[in-house]
């Protein structure tokens, strides 16, 4: 399947029409419905098919992200638009600020792509750790390192595993960081 580039409100719709004899229910969750496609077509987690629809879907997870709530970290406008979906108040008036309040805002991106859809409200984690288990649980991982990224994104991603708080935080290759510790985002 194609990679989804460009920034698209509908890149969820379109990665699901990727695959026509899926009946796609816009309305729920779209992580669990990539689950439920992958039982209806019988795909293992080692399947290539399997591989390759995920690698699409993230591909369509980051374009969500990036069309909803923009890529430019440095837009007072995205940054508004985040609070207003987390119900985040005072809404800080300037770009620093604003960076400041998200670092200590932990929120499963998948989630935050979904709510407008599916009517779900965020959660927002007290810890990183409260984050990261929820997020093993509930299987709403969302690509740490992709190309089409935003700083919005890199902004606002936690490490799943290792120590990656986000882009402001301290180099990580300098604090045993390895290749081999890499894990996906959330």
């Amino acid at each position: 399947m194609g990679n989804m580039v460009a920034s698209s409100r509908e890149a969820l719709r379109e990665f699901f029409s990727l695959y026509p004899t899926f009946s796609y229910n816009p309305g729920a969750p779209s992580t669990d419905e990539f689950y439920r496609m992958c039982k209806t077509f019988g795909w293992k987690r080692d399947n290539p098919a399997r591989e390759s629809a995920y690698q699409s879907f993230q591909d369509a997870l980051v374009s969500a992200f990036n069309y909803i709530y923009g890529s430019d970290a440095n837009d007072l406008a995205s940054w508004r638009g985040l609070c207003a979906a987390l119900e985040i108040s005072p809404v800080p008036t300037n770009v620093q600020d604003a960076k400041i309040a998200f670092e200590s805002v932990h929120v499963n991106l998948v989630d935050l792509v979904d709510t407008g859809r599916t009517g779900i409200k965020v959660r927002k984690f007290a810890s990183v750790n409260d984050l990261r288990v929820y997020t093993r649980n509930s299987g709403k991982i969302f690509p740490r390192e992709h190309a089409y990224a935003g700083g919005m994104l890199k902004h606002l991603l936690r490490e799943i595993s290792g120590t990656y708080e986000g882009q402001n935080q301290a180099s990580r290759r300098g604090s045993g960081y390895s290749r081999r510790r890499r894990s996906r985002g959330f």
